[in-house]
């Protein structure tokens, strides 16, 4: 019985020699222009206190980073986001963090320390992040690149790579209108 158990369990967890699905991956999906689903609607207040409604950044790249002060996968890839955000021209690409779970007192000291001059959405309790397309509902962190019609071009589920971040961004925002 014991042995029955383990082999359905190990069959499982293999998804019993079916592909995983890419959303619960981990790891970089990049998605053909004429396979992109739209972002749903994702808007709200901004840890400096303001708001931000993803449609409004719509004829840019936005790269949207899900992220938590207290996430150690996080704190390693921050740079590259950063860095990203001061090395892109704002009229063309707009790097925006959704801060999820976390406490604002935490998420604001973790934004300051590391220089994010970019604006990060807040959700406290989630329900933001759960309504990305084939993004696990608590996955930090993620990141989703939209091309400029405001579609999923890339998802990166876990730490962004730095080269493979910017290679994405730069390669959607080379894109023609249109495609």
């Amino acid at each position: 019985m014991g042995w029955v158990a383990l082999v359905i369990v190990a069959a499982t967890a293999v998804g019993c020699g079916r592909d995983v699905p890419a959303a619960l991956q981990v790891g970089t999906t990049t998605i053909a222009p004429a396979d992109r689903g739209p972002m749903p609607p994702l808007s709200g207040n901004t840890l400096t206190g303001g708001s931000l409604d993803l449609a409004s950044l719509r004829g840019k790249v936005v790269v949207l980073n899900s992220w938590a002060s207290w996430c150690a996968p996080c704190k390693e890839e921050v740079p590259a986001f950063v860095t990203l955000a001061a090395a892109s021209d704002p009229s063309s690409v707009a790097v925006v963090g959704l801060n999820v779970n976390d406490e604002a007192a935490a998420a604001t000291d973790f934004a300051t320390k590391h220089a994010m001059k970019y604006p990060s959405i807040v959700d406290p309790d989630g329900h933001l992040l759960a309504t990305i397309p084939d993004v696990p509902p608590e996955s930090l962190p993620s990141t989703v690149i939209l091309d400029r019609q405001g579609r999923i071009a890339a998802r990166i589920i876990g730490a962004a790579k730095p080269d493979e971040l910017t290679g994405i961004v730069a390669a959607v925002a080379a894109e023609t209108p249109g495609s």
